[in-house]
């Protein structure tokens, strides 16, 4: 594990072009510390509160500088869906009583309810990051979202399934 640190934190130097000097700057450490965490062979392990430095001031992620890409990867795809799920359930909702609602024109050739889909774009994306930020702050776990994936996966098979029989019923009525 001490390796699998220094490389990270190699590799952190290295991707960004930063010094010693300016991860140290960054994260508050002793440059000498620093070099020690970063040797390719018995490098010192970072104790809790060097890592926590480490993971703000460089900004990775405590999980991916400790336990690598892999679990980081699939966390961060999780917490990523997640929030993105949420994100758009919340907007077609709204759109779906905007529409309903009759108040105003829904769309026109280029807009969705006067704003362009590039608009739509950003204003989605800035609220999915913004509800990913939210997750990770509160301190969501990995387990939670497993649990969610799953959840999210089984009812995706139960609306697969309804849709499946509304159509077979009205093709049912039809003939």
């Amino acid at each position: 594990m001490t390796q699998d640190i220094a490389s990270r934190l190699r590799a952190i130097r290295d991707d960004n072009g930063f010094t010693v000097a300016d991860m140290a700057e960054r994260t508050g450490l002793p440059k000498r510390t620093l070099d020690k965490y970063m040797l390719r062979s018995n490098a010192s392990l970072p104790g809790y509160d060097a890592l926590i430095s480490l993971s703000k001031g460089l900004g990775v992620s405590l999980d991916w500088l400790v336990l690598g890409e892999d679990f980081s990867g699939e966390g961060v795809d999780l917490l990523v869906q997640m929030a993105a799920t949420k994100t758009a359930l919340t907007y077609f909702e709204t759109l779906l009583r905007y529409q309903s609602s009759g108040e105003r024109q829904f769309s026109n050739n280029e807009e969705i309810l006067g704003m362009t889909p590039e608009e739509w774009a950003i204003s989605i994306g800035h609220d999915t990051g913004e509800a990913a930020k939210a997750l990770a702050k509160r301190g969501i776990t990995r387990q939670e979202l497993l649990t969610w994936a799953a959840s999210s996966k089984e009812r995706s098979g139960e609306i697969l399934m309804d849709r499946f029989h509304r159509l077979r019923d009205e093709k049912a009525e039809t003939k």
